[in-house]
């Protein structure tokens, strides 16, 4: 039987080049598989970071604190990684003269006691957080395509492969939040209030 040259063989002596043609290409997809990881959980301690960092420029009323020794807490849903990530940087940090807490929270979870949610993985115009929060002093955090639009104050993008937010002053308005000049000069878009 004729085969074109550099076509597999089934005989024997072409079954050792055919395992190390697999085991080459299971190894790259090994590699492939393990740097999509790593970016991934590059990606929760950048948006981590990020969170973190926010909390600098926003200004929460005293209303939305029970009382003085309170944390301010800011929730973590459908992002475990970000979640796990944001509880080992806030570990003995502070901000706005109160210890900062990291908190896993669900969709029937209470949020009284949340000064910022940021909701990762969820369709935010699907989900009940917006609606929850609307008129409330939290800061809602997004990745969500049209997260803005869906009540979002801040999303994350991706811009030319780095990750940026963008900010919408009628969601910072609605919820009775102040936030810095120097936070919405970094931002990536900001929309007026109206």
């Amino acid at each position: 039987m004729n085969r074109p040259p550099g076509a597999l063989s089934w005989s024997r002596s072409g079954l050792p080049r055919l395992f190390a043609w697999l085991a080459f290409v299971a190894a790259l997809l090994q590699v492939e598989v393990g740097a999509a990881q790593g970016m991934s959980g590059a990606a929760d301690e950048v948006k981590a970071a990020y969170l973190y960092k926010f909390v600098s420029y926003i200004d929460w009323p005293e209303a939305a604190f029970s009382g003085a020794d309170d944390p301010l807490v800011i929730g973590v849903a459908g992002a475990d990684g970000v979640y796990a990530e944001l509880s080992r940087v806030l570990v003995g940090r502070s901000a706005h003269g109160r210890p900062l807490q990291a908190r896993r929270v669900l969709p029937g979870d209470p949020v009284e006691r949340v000064q910022m949610l940021y909701v990762g993985d969820l369709d935010l115009a699907r989900s009940p957080w917006a609606q929850r929060l609307r008129d409330r002093p939290v800061l809602l955090v997004t990745e969500s395509p049209g997260g803005l639009d869906a009540g979002g104050a801040l999303s994350f993008v991706l811009v030319q492969d780095r990750l940026r937010f963008e900010a919408s002053l009628r969601a910072i308005d609605r919820a009775g939040l102040k936030v810095s000049s120097r936070l919405l000069a970094l931002a990536q878009r900001v929309v007026p209030a109206p």
